[in-house]
């Protein structure tokens, strides 16, 4: 069951930035992934054009998913129609099957839908993923609920991407988080997160205690993508947690 994706800010900062992702394209082919998820803001002057990003991954078959840290809509509440076609067209040049986003500032009687609609139309070819971040706007369950009701009723071909533990940093229940967005959800991104002396932080996944990663992974279905967005430290254990989360899986599907 070939489901889990790895992220490249998994891997140390500075290594990413000095070597460039391209670097680790093959160590997650070799460690049994489904796909990589390329980072924008991790994109340097070590890393070749887009394209040329692309003909490396193909090389070794794995799912693109393209991360970008732009907000969907705009200060105003109108829809950030100028980056969306930027980051589009990086995607299409990367050959991504998925673009990921925050929400940034919906307003249902300010923000139109309609827009976004007819812009996805536009791109049938890519997954448009809205995943719930740390901030005050894009990482509360109601406003994200609100979007992605109004983005049902308008049949708008979006889907969420649920940060499993973001909901720590903005002050969320999960479990709440859970019950209001479930039916949207495409993209697990499972993290742990921990109280260090009243600062949360981001540990990797621990197999055994009933974490809150695995409780919210076995809600959702088995096969669901997976990302392992957590310190994988050193990068050679990155074939470890790919197991761990395909097995997890698998006995999910089984019971």
């Amino acid at each position: 069951m070939q489901n889990v994706i790895v992220p490249i800010n998994a891997f140390d900062r500075f290594e990413v930035l000095k070597k460039g992702q391209t670097s680790f394209i093959r160590l997650i082919a070799d460690s049994g992934a489904f796909g990589i998820e390329i980072r924008r803001e991790l994109l340097s002057e070590q890393d070749p054009s887009l394209d040329s990003i692309r003909q490396e991954i193909e090389q070794y078959h794995l799912f693109t998913v393209y991360s970008a840290p732009i907000e969907l809509w705009k200060e105003d509440h109108g829809l950030n129609e100028k980056e969306l076609i930027e980051i589009f067209q990086e995607g299409i040049e990367l050959g991504a099957k998925w673009i990921k986003v925050s929400l940034g500032h919906f307003h249902k009687g300010q923000s139109n839908v309609c827009e976004l609609n007819t812009f996805l139309n536009q791109h049938q070819g890519i997954q448009l993923l809205v995943e719930n971040d740390q901030t005050l706007q894009g990482g509360i369950i109601n406003h994200l609920t609100s979007f992605f009701e109004s983005a049902t009723e308008q049949d708008t071909p979006v889907k969420m991407t649920f940060d499993a533990g973001n909901w720590f940093y903005s002050g969320q229940d999960v479990d709440e988080a859970l019950s209001k967005l479930s039916p949207f959800v495409l993209y697990l991104h499972l993290k742990q997160v921990e109280d260090d002396n009243g600062k949360f932080i981001t540990v990797p996944l621990q197999k055994d205690g009933g974490h809150s990663w695995e409780k919210i992974m076995n809600r959702f279905p088995a096969e669901m993508m997976k990302a392992l967005e957590f310190p994988i430290e050193p990068k050679e254990k990155t074939k470890e947690f790919v197991q761990m989360i395909t097995e997890r899986a698998a006995l999910s599907c089984n019971s």
